[in-house]
């Protein structure tokens, strides 16, 4: 593995003093910031299809769902390159784009162990770096904005993570770091977990939707204490996953709705939930 991307690493936050230049932009940075964020998730989400393939689980829907995420992965780079307010955020792009194609590239080939484990190599280092795309955008907002969209978002990266070794494990992908980057998104995710109870006093989001979260996620604690024993059931966890994934999806959305409402001025509701109002 070229660079052995760990959770400790992708949680250290990149800033820095950025240059504005004038261009024809049509999302603004908070957009960005999210479609970044979202990105993070959709590179774990097509190595998971890919893996769920390689498996056999409920192939030709994770085929399906593997091309439409590329599809979308896709758009939303186009997006981010054609908005990129300064030389050094578009220079990131490009670099992504560069290694996009070959990630792409290995996500299309037949799904098998070999492929598995090149594909979740291409994957952390393509998500290490649109995680730190998306903080250099962030670092253009005003203090403390962008980071709940960023967390919650976080949230469905890791679950999606979670499911990509969850799955090599049970396929037999052979990496003596398999384990260890495991643990490490699990903590993370507890951790996240945490973070996301705290922040559901929040008036943004409906807490409701934090608890069915929490709920969801201490029934994959169950599953993946069940495979560490040695008994697997990628059907159930990839079900509870893709649960928890659409809830933080919603929880991010609204936070995005939060802070745009903010920073343009306007006031957040003050007992209404948005994310109840936003459909999976």
């Amino acid at each position: 593995m070229n660079q052995l991307f760990s959770i400790r690493s992708f949680l250290v936050v990149v800033l820095g003093v950025v240059s504005t230049m004038a261009s024809a932009r049509t999302i603004s940075d908070l957009d960005a910031v999210h479609k970044a964020a979202v990105q993070r998730t959709l590179v774990m989400r097509i190595a998971k299809d890919h893996l769920q393939m390689a498996a056999g689980v409920d192939y030709q829907a994770s085929r399906a769902d593997m091309e439409a995420s590329i599809e979308e992965y896709e758009f939303l780079l186009g997006q981010l390159e054609l908005n990129s307010p300064n030389s050094n955020l578009n220079q990131r792009v490009l670099d992504i784009k560069r290694d996009w194609q070959k990630f792409r590239s290995v996500a299309l080939t037949v799904a098998s162990q070999e492929s598995s484990l090149e594909l979740i190599e291409e994957g952390n280092d393509l998500m290490l770096k649109n995680d730190l795309l998306m903080r250099e955008w962030q670092a253009r907002l005003p203090h403390l904005y962008g980071e709940r969209i960023d967390l919650a978002q976080q949230q469905s990266m890791l679950s999606q993570r979670i499911g990509v070794y969850y799955l090599a494990q049970y396929i037999g992908v052979e990496a003596d770091w398999l384990q260890d980057e495991m643990q490490f998104t699990v903590t993370a995710y507890e951790t996240g977990m945490e973070e996301l109870r705290l922040a559901s006093e929040d008036a943004a989001v409906d807490p409701l939707i934090v608890a069915q979260l929490s709920s969801n996620w201490d029934y994959a604690k169950l599953g993946l204490e069940q495979f560490s024993s040695g008994k697997y059931v990628p059907v159930v966890m990839s079900v509870t996953m893709e649960s928890m994934v659409k809830q933080t999806d919603t929880l991010a959305a609204a936070y995005h709705i939060r802070d745009r409402i903010a920073m343009n001025g306007g006031r957040i509701l003050g007992e209404s939930s948005l994310a109840a109002n936003i459909s999976n």
